[in-house]
């Protein structure tokens, strides 16, 4: 990070790559975030916000013992920074292991990323985004409860594809905090515009 002043908003996207992912999801995901990270709105939002500024960081997450950064802190202050950043999310090279989903330590992971950041943040919020439910032995509501713990928000994107219980999940046990939601897509073909609503309610919290 470039400078020190504080941001309207910190965010981690916390994206799902593990097993049940191809290799042709994890494409349209990032592609995804990217699109709706170019959105004029966004860029409209952020400059009208009270510091002008978000910083946002990727973390890929696959098992529980398999997290990384894939985008470390990047201010974002100017569309340049948008170009950049979404040109960098959209080559990210994939990052996973095979085995369960492990959401809980995903959870954490970000918490953790979150309470390192080295400049004010007036949120802080985790976006979680999957096709799966925790399957790795985790305890989400363990995790979800660490990060509340430490004034941190947590949305979610569940993709759906034809799964009843993802909803749910993400609105029972994943997501928490004040103004929290879940944004579903219906399935990876809709992430992006997911993504694109995500966004926008993310930037404005009064929308959410």
């Amino acid at each position: 990070m470039v400078n020190s002043r504080p941001v309207d908003l910190a965010l981690v996207l916390a994206v799902d790559v593990s097993s049940s992912v191809d290799s042709g999801d994890y494409q349209l995901q990032m592609q995804g975030i990217a699109a709706a990270l170019r959105q004029q709105a966004v860029w409209d939002i952020i400059r009208g916000g009270h510091h002008h500024q978000i910083a946002l960081a990727l973390v890929q997450w696959s098992t529980a013992k398999k997290q990384s950064i894939t985008i470390p802190w990047k201010i974002i202050s100017s569309v340049e920074d948008i170009t950049s950043t979404a040109q960098a999310i959209e080559l990210a090279a994939r990052d996973s292991a095979p085995g369960g989903t492990g959401m809980a330590a995903a959870i954490a992971f970000s918490t953790e990323l979150l309470a390192r950041i080295s400049l004010p943040a007036d949120r802080k919020v985790i976006d979680v985004s999957g096709d799966g439910l925790e399957s790795d032995a985790g305890d989400v509501p363990l995790a979800r409860a660490g990060a509340l713990q430490s004034g941190i928000v947590i949305n979610g994107l569940p993709i759906i594809s034809d799964s009843e219980l993802l909803v749910p999940y993400y609105r029972d046990v994943v997501i928490g905090g004040e103004g929290s939601f879940i944004e579903p897509a219906k399935n990876i073909l809709s992430f992006s515009d997911a993504m694109g609503r995500k966004f926008i309610r993310e930037l404005q919290p009064t929308l959410a």
